[in-house]
């Protein structure tokens, strides 16, 4: 178990509004629910009178049983947010994937057209006016990735633009696009 993921997931969650606006709302209904409706459905009598005996009477289990209503939902919220995000994990970290990865990762058509990119992709594309796998691998490794019917790696292109060396992988996608993976050659 991650305690470090654990712990920044869970500082992150208490740093999120959202987690006091449920909070809010949903203590709030609590407490209307637990304070007011309870006693006016039984016929004890006026609620909020209640209430204030309630308060004058025992205050601190009064201020108590208030500030619970809040707390559960904090916890709950923190919680299942954790919880979730520490399972989905490996699936968040597979998403942000190509806009961590600092060589080109691009999704692209059949006929060459970029259909999907990672920032710091479209960043070198947007530099050296990419817009085709063909401009960037070649009419030739290009032919050679949309006839292979599976993953595989094309050996190396030269980026004349940029003056680097890239292995090419590739992995075709369901939807009949291929996904492309350069890593840059030391020079």
């Amino acid at each position: 178990m991650d305690f470090r993921l654990i712990r920044r997931l869970v500082v992150e969650k208490i740093k999120d509004r959202s987690t006091y606006v449920v909070a809010a709302v949903v203590g709030t209904l609590i407490n209307v629910y637990g304070q007011l409706l309870v006693p006016w459905l039984r016929g004890l009598g006026n609620p909020f009178e209640l209430l204030g005996v309630e308060f004058s009477e025992r205050p601190s289990l009064a201020i108590l049983s208030i500030f619970l209503a809040f707390a559960f939902p904090v916890c709950v919220g923190i919680y299942s947010s954790v919880a979730t995000r520490y399972k989905t994990r490996r699936f968040e970290s597979v998403a942000d994937f190509p806009d961590r990865k600092p060589d080109p990762v691009f999704r692209v058509a059949r006929d060459g057209k970029i259909v999907e990119l990672g920032a710091a992709t479209q960043q070198m594309f947007d530099q050296y006016q990419v817009d085709s796998a063909q401009k960037i691998l070649g009419e030739k490794i290009w032919a050679e990735i949309v006839a292979t019917e599976g993953p595989g790696n094309s050996g190396t292109v030269f980026f004349k633009a940029e003056g680097a060396s890239y292995i090419v992988s590739h992995v075709p996608t369901n939807d009949d696009q291929i996904n492309v993976y350069l890593t840059r050659l030391p020079a």
